[in-house]
């Protein structure tokens, strides 16, 4: 083992390349944009997204009306309160108020000054409340039965414009029982919006600062759910467009890597998608998902997915540092033996895979990794078990290259000391390394937990239940894509190459093709957010995605439906903002082609 003098050349070396890799990766960037630029609507598209995104993310700043949380803390629900109901833009209604008050001398309600106050409102902790008004000017005035009244029966306290004095002629008139109904002007500061004064110039201007988008037919401000909306909207957006091109990516890496048989099975279960349209398969799999109101997994299912992934890792680790390079009479050894050996010796491998999937799934009776894992509760038994499982297939692995293949383990000691070389810290900065980091942290927080089934999303809502349904039916239009990318790129020199010194599969597809089929995947994965934002605004606006209420711009389309024809402004505005998100993530995918255009990089 080397000190940690002995390493200063290889880390001031490592420091050198991940310097120069950060420079390229800005000249690359420049360049990017220089080419990006030059289209003007490429530019209008980063606008339009930079724009939704920053009010998503400003949205409590900006809106005038925010959502509280419910009980249970699982959604965001919005106070009702009906006032004032379907207000056109700017309307001045929106600053005025409606409130009972009582003129029966006999009620013990009743009182000569009646203190001007809002309706119930829901607070932070969930508690109703009412907020106490400042009128401004009496509008109107009417009796239980609908009747006029004189707004002069009513007066506003000259030292307190909270205070609503009522005169004796009002409370005296023995026609008058029960109670009257006054609307007052108040002041609704608070509900108005100016984003810029200075130097005299405001904006909006003053007249034009109350209910900028109305309210709909709950007496909501519809300027701020639409704001609101946004957050939903790039959520399952951003959300669904992130996990298909996970998921397409690594199916369709596999199926155009391998080929084979394993392409025709990939690509068969690819084209049962293709041949159901997609929205029909999204409509069915949230119906299907109608009762589940939370998603969970087992917790021995939970723990094997980062287990399987550090004993890929670990196998790939073992068979390029311990298992030397194989000579040309050790390569004809092998074929010999696989010749003679016939299928067993040749497709070892799916059986090896076939076993593992029996034991992992349970399909052998008392012998399966749940039944392993579930012998004790303990952190320490579970963490062994893990432990001993990614060993167990480490030494496979080393066994197959042993004795099947003949690696010579020559040399096997100094290979491991110098992979495991402390005194250059650099070359370990990979995202290889925070995965592996990541992995090991997953495995040891769920082994000490308790239970049998780790909560994955606690409350399992529609809004959930449509990113799942686009993800189950979006990832084979990606797999295809990343597949005839992979079948082009795999025959290039390089890929050879690295075949060639025995690179193993999962690095080649990772480190080498992928890297060099980016680019399509890049654009898809763009363009796909606004078209994923459209599918889910159409599911809510059929009723099968978004709870009613909820600020999300399908649902609040729907909503305003029936009055389209007297407040066509109800469906204008989520309509708009939908069609803006959709427009400029199309427009910002259509200049990051052009980018990523060989013919323009020249």
């Amino acid at each position: 083992m080397r000190g940690w003098d002995e390493g200063e050349e290889d880390r001031k070396e490592s420091l050198r390349r991940l310097v120069e890799a950060l420079s390229q990766s800005r000249s690359d960037l420049s360049r990017s944009w220089k080419i990006y630029r030059r289209s003007l609507l490429a530019i209008v598209g980063l606008l339009l997204v930079t724009s939704v995104v920053t009010v998503s993310i400003f949205a409590d700043d900006i809106a005038v009306e925010h959502p509280y949380r419910n009980l249970q803390d699982t959604e965001d629900l919005w106070s009702i309160d009906y006032e004032p109901r379907r207000a056109h833009p700017f309307s001045e209604e929106c600053d005025w108020h409606e409130q009972s008050i009582t003129v029966d001398t006999r009620s013990p309600l009743f009182s000569e000054t009646v203190v001007a106050m809002s309706d119930d409102k829901v607070g932070d902790d969930n508690k109703y409340y009412r907020d106490t008004l400042t009128v401004i000017r009496l509008i109107h005035l009417e009796d239980d039965l609908g009747y006029d009244l004189n707004t002069s029966l009513i007066s506003i306290d000259p030292s307190n414009s909270s205070i609503l004095v009522l005169s004796e002629e009002l409370y005296n008139n023995s026609s008058m029982t029960g109670k009257v109904w006054l609307t007052y002007e108040f002041d609704n500061e608070a509900m108005h919006v100016s984003w810029i004064n200075l130097w005299g110039f405001e904006f909006p201007p003053e007249g034009y600062q109350r209910c900028i988008f109305g309210t709909n037919d709950q007496g909501q401000d519809m300027f701020s759910k639409v704001l609101y909306g946004s957050r939903v909207s790039l959520k399952i957006g951003i959300t669904v467009a992130v996990l298909t091109v996970t998921i397409g990516t690594i199916v369709g890496s596999v199926s155009g890597y391998f080929g084979g048989r394993v392409d025709e099975v990939i690509m068969r279960i690819c084209d049962v998608f293709f041949a159901i349209p997609g929205l029909i398969l999204a409509m069915a799999f949230v119906t299907a998902m109608s009762q589940i109101t939370s998603l969970t997994m087992p917790m021995w299912l939970g723990i094997l997915i980062p287990i399987l992934f550090l004993a890929v890792v670990f196998r790939s680790y073992l068979a390029s540092t311990i298992a030397g390079d194989r000579s040309s009479d050790q390569l004809v050894e092998t074929a010999v033996v696989a010749l003679v050996g016939g299928s067993l010796m040749r497709n070892r491998n799916i059986f090896l895979a076939l076993f593992l999937l029996f034991f992992f799934v349970g399909l052998f009776p008392g012998a399966s990794w749940s039944d392993l894992f579930g012998i004790s509760d303990s952190q320490g038994w579970r963490i062994g078990a893990a432990t001993g499982v990614i060993l167990i297939l480490g030494m496979l692995a080393l066994a197959d290259k042993r004795f099947i293949e003949n690696a010579s383990f020559d040399g096997a000691g100094e290979r491991l000391s110098k992979s495991l070389d402390w005194t250059n810290p650099w070359r370990y900065l990979t995202l290889r390394t925070v995965a592996i980091f990541i992995a090991a942290v997953v495995i040891y927080r769920f082994s000490g937990s308790t239970g049998d089934e780790i909560v994955v999303i606690k409350d399992f809502d529609r809004l959930w239940k449509i990113q799942a349904a686009l993800i189950f039916t979006g990832w084979p239009g990606y797999a295809r894509l990343i597949r005839g990318q992979v079948l082009y790129v795999k025959e290039m020199s390089f890929v050879e190459a690295a075949r060639s010194v025995g690179a193993p599969p999962g690095r080649i597809m990772f480190r080498h093709i992928l890297p060099n089929a980016w680019a399509p995947l890049l654009v898809a994965f763009t363009l796909d957010i606004g078209g994923t934002i459209l599918s889910a605004s159409g599911l809510s606006f059929i009723g099968l995605g978004a709870a009613p209420g909820t600020a999300e711009w399908g649902i609040l389309v729907s909503e305003s439906r029936r009055y389209f024809v007297p407040d066509p402004h109800l469906m204008l505005f989520p309509g708009l903002a939908i069609a803006v998100t959709t427009l400029g993530f199309n427009l910002l995918g259509d200049g990051i082609r052009d980018v990523v255009d060989p013919k323009n990089r020249r």
